[in-house]
């Protein structure tokens, strides 16, 4: 075969050059990124077909271009298979949380993120997250008052995902304090126990709030594979059973490598089908280690004269058990279907369409905290 000539070779790469360009432009516009990347490699792939003179070499070529054009296929497929039951986040800007502590991914500090959500196309959510000096979501100073404090630890559902700062569960809970309290959200996004706990026991919530005279954690049945590290964007501490039933803390659950490759799952549709429909769920045997983690919570917290409560969503047999293992073990556990008896359902709706809490069942949880725990808490004081 005659070797390929100079301006052949320079022609290709520019033409590879041009449409790796135009591919990846497409990436940054289209809601499935990664079909354009697929479909880019695959291009460059052709090249060596087209210059290499060894028939081996053009053939292994040509086999990976292939390999790649039929996995772009493949990904755009499932873009189509799951776009009408996958929800699509998009925040502005991109990097909002860093890796900061040992606790895993904190917001960055002094920031505002706009925070957006689709749902096959249509856009379900659009609000603001205010970040203060600390890296917590924002409460109102307008709200905040001593000579009281209350800390929030939690996940999505106690920082507020999908809600503006003055409609989470944690500024409700201060607004109806009306000036007995000042209020510290602790919670993050994807968070467990596990993280309330290292950032206890590295010092933050002293450094921040002090000796708080009360602490509320709002609890889930997903917390369990949380805590237990199965959840597959986990990036916080890891927590093993020791000396019995204590948890002893034992590093992260993962490298800023496995971090790296998230980020790439978190674009690809297929990574986001098999998370929704093949990740091993929270399960009896992790109450274990979430008990653990509870129990030295609570130590460390009432250790400094702070009540330590907890709100559990309820909605199933795994809640159901975790509620009876939690009040068994002497627990300050408030189960939400004491909350929301059955009868106002209608009146409040609970989740939005994300499935995390509406502003209504914020406000309607904090409110009943605020009656049956808050005011308990400063009634000696009075």
């Amino acid at each position: 075969m005659r070797k390929a000539s100079p301006r052949f070779i320079f022609l290709a790469l520019v033409l590879l050059a041009l449409t790796s360009i135009l591919f990846l432009e497409l990436a940054a516009k289209i809601p499935a990124p990664l079909v354009a990347v697929l479909l880019s490699a695959s291009v460059w792939s052709l090249g060596p077909a087209l210059l290499f003179r060894s028939e081996s070499l053009r053939n292994c070529a040509l086999l990976c271009s292939s390999l790649l054009f039929g996995l772009a296929v493949f990904e755009f497929c499932m873009f189509f298979v799951s776009k009408s039951e996958i929800i699509v986040t998009k925040t502005t800007p991109k990097m909002w949380r860093q890796l900061a502590t040992d606790v895993g991914s904190l917001p960055i500090p002094n920031t505002a993120t706009r925070f957006e959500e689709f749902l096959d196309g249509r856009e379900i959510a659009d609000v603001t997250y205010r970040i203060d000096g600390k890296g917590l979501r924002e409460i109102s100073a307008a709200e905040q008052s001593r000579p009281h404090t209350v800390v929030f630890f939690g996940d999505s559902f106690m920082f507020g995902h999908g809600v503006e700062n003055d409609q989470t569960l944690p500024y409700y809970f201060v607004q109806e304090a009306g000036g007995n309290f000042e209020g510290f959200n602790f919670a993050g996004e994807g968070w467990g126990p596990h993280q309330m706990l290292r950032e206890i026991e590295n010092g933050f919530v002293r450094r921040v709030a002090g000796k708080p005279d009360l602490a509320i954690y709002e609890a889930i049945p997903d917390h369990l594979r949380r805590v237990a590290g199965r959840a597959p964007w986990e990036d916080g501490p890891e927590y093993e059973l020791c000396r019995g039933d204590d948890a002893c803390y034992s590093g992260p659950f993962h490298s800023s490598w496995y971090a790296a490759c998230r980020r790439t799952v978190d674009k690809s549709w297929t990574g986001k089908f098999v998370e929704a429909h093949f990740t091993k769920l929270s399960q009896p045997s992790d109450i274990p280690i979430f008990l653990a983690v509870l129990k030295k919570t609570r130590s460390l917290l009432e250790g400094n004269g702070t009540r330590f409560a907890i709100v559990l969503w309820d909605q199933n047999e795994l809640a159901r058990t975790m509620m009876r293992v939690l009040r068994e073990n002497q627990f300050e556990v408030i189960a939400l279907s004491s909350i929301f008896p059955g009868s106002d359902l209608t009146k409040y709706p609970i989740t939005q369409l994300d499935r995390h809490p509406s502003p209504a069942a914020n406000k309607a949880i904090a409110t009943y905290l605020w009656r049956h725990i808050g005011e308990h808490s400063i009634a000696p004081a009075h």
